[in-house]
């Protein structure tokens, strides 16, 4: 209730800029996703920003335009949102399909009993190689580890 009270005294005070740390950490499913709502009604009118920090990644891929991504006191990343998701591909196939992928195009990966799950560049994977989109969450946990060798 105090996080909604602040938005809401944030909000009533004509801001044309939000900087909001954690807004939607603590809040239930429903009132987090009503209060993302407030926040894409806010950011409509093209005079109003919203600068958010946040660790719920599902909350960044709804409500914002552009991703910075900080680890260690280091922008990784900074990027429009639709950009990133295009750029980075999430490659799952064996160790030794691995070992043939142009290492140059990988950012990380992992191997487990399974094989091997690595983000790649997008158009630098070769067309015969399956591969899903990579989430944000993936982009970002990716870029925090080395590839294997």
């Amino acid at each position: 209730m105090k996080m909604k009270l602040s938005i809401a005294a944030a909000l009533s005070h004509d801001s044309r800029l939000l900087i909001l740390d954690e807004a939607t950490s603590g809040l239930d499913p429903i009132v987090r996703s009503e209060l993302l709502d407030v926040f894409l009604e806010f950011i409509q009118d093209e005079g109003h920003s919203i600068l958010l920090s946040s660790h719920i990644l599902s909350d960044l891929e709804k409500a914002c335009d552009y991703i910075t991504f900080i680890h260690g006191g280091q922008i990784l990343f900074s990027e429009p949102k639709d950009e990133l998701l295009e750029k980075y591909a999430l490659v799952k196939c064996s160790e030794a399909e691995y070992l043939t992928m142009d290492q140059s195009a990988v950012i990380g990966a992992r191997k487990s009993s399974f094989g091997v799950e690595a983000l790649a560049f997008r158009d630098r994977i070769s067309p015969q190689t399956a591969w899903d989109p990579a989430s944000i969450e993936d982009i970002m946990l990716y870029f925090t580890k080395e590839a294997i060798q």
